[in-house]
């Protein structure tokens, strides 16, 4: 049974994702935007769940004397506090140079081992061929996955908000980046849109599922990750998750609570499963933070096995979402 589980994963580089010091280095670059909030505009509290308006919450925990909720109707987690001004959150001069150093630096990684695995998904559930598909990545940053979009043969373009960071990506692959909110573009629809981490960090989920089924072509598809509330990193780690950031991610979602946002925008879930780093970020977890290397060294002798049963389970800390916009 083991050997059938592991035959379809897809293991992680550790030295590539999770290497030494990279939970203390998440956790001052989370703080960094935190106070750059606390500085500049500062917060605004929500008084009541965004999506279902429910005034029944719990606090989950905090990190950084900010306050991650749940409602406990519809079971979305959010922020008690949203940031005033979103872009408080990174100034303009810094969020190219943060983009560059993260997913440059290991971009030929990335590609091989993520964008192979989410132009696949596309191809399974989309009813045209690369070439005859137009593919908008919206928060595409510095275009990893819009590059083997290109390479693979689609007709990709992106959005993003950044505009140094749009006109960069422009630039770097040739190709047209949108710089505006999605909800303004216009122009053509889409056969596949692709939000990868991108919904929790919007302060309107509802409305980019609604501009989401408008910009899409009937039958066409959306392509959605987000964190998963109920993985088992959230559970273990909690606070000093590198998900837990809460001047970015406004959002905390689970898979009911996301799909109640799809459905009412009239998209329908065609495919569903979770997939993730918990196992790695345990590693992590216990060499950085605990001082436990024998829990780190265990775990990653056994990383492959350990993350490929919670992946099966539905509690690995990414969601998949594919949905589509139908056809009448």
């Amino acid at each position: 049974m083991l050997e059938n589980l592991l035959a379809g994963f897809k293991p992680i580089d550790l030295a590539q994702m999770r290497p030494v010091g990279f939970t203390e280095k998440e956790a001052v670059n989370i703080k960094s935007c935190v106070d750059a909030v606390d500085k500049k505009n500062g917060w605004v509290s929500i008084e009541k769940c965004p999506c279902c308006h429910s005034f029944n919450r719990k606090k989950l925990f905090e990190r950084f004397s900010k306050d991650i909720l749940q409602c406990e109707d519809c079971g979305l987690g959010y922020m008690a506090e949203f940031p005033k001004h979103l872009p408080d959150v990174v100034s303009d001069e810094e969020y190219l140079p943060s983009q560059q150093g993260s997913y440059i630096s290991n971009v030929d990684y990335r590609k091989k081992r993520f964008g192979n695995e989410r132009l696949n998904i596309i191809k399974k559930f989309s009813k045209r061929s690369p070439g005859e598909t137009r593919l908008l990545d919206v928060g595409c940053g510095t275009g990893w996955f819009l590059e083997q979009a290109l390479e693979s043969g689609f007709n990709a373009e992106g959005l993003e908000l950044g505009q140094d960071l749009a006109e960069y990506t422009s630039k770097r692959l040739g190709i047209k980046v949108n710089c505006c909110p999605l909800e303004e573009l216009s122009g053509q629809c889409y056969d596949v849109i692709t939000l990868f981490d991108v919904i929790e960090h919007v302060p309107n989920p509802s409305q980019v599922m609604e501009s989401i089924y408008s910009k899409l072509n009937p039958g066409g598809i959306c392509l959605l990750f987000t964190p998963n509330l109920e993985s088992l990193g959230f559970h273990l780690i909690k606070e000093r998750s590198s998900l837990v950031m809460p001047a970015e991610h406004l959002f905390y979602f689970t898979q009911k609570s996301l799909a109640q946002i799809v459905n009412r925008a009239g998209l329908k879930v065609l495919d569903f499963s979770t997939h993730g780093m918990d196992i790695p970020d345990l590693i992590a977890h216990y060499r950085d933070d605990k001082g436990a290397p024998e829990v780190s060294a265990f775990l990653e002798e056994n990383v492959d096995i350990l993350q490929a049963v919670v992946d099966k389970s539905s509690m690995a800390n990414h969601m998949r979402f594919v949905v589509s916009r139908p056809l009448s």
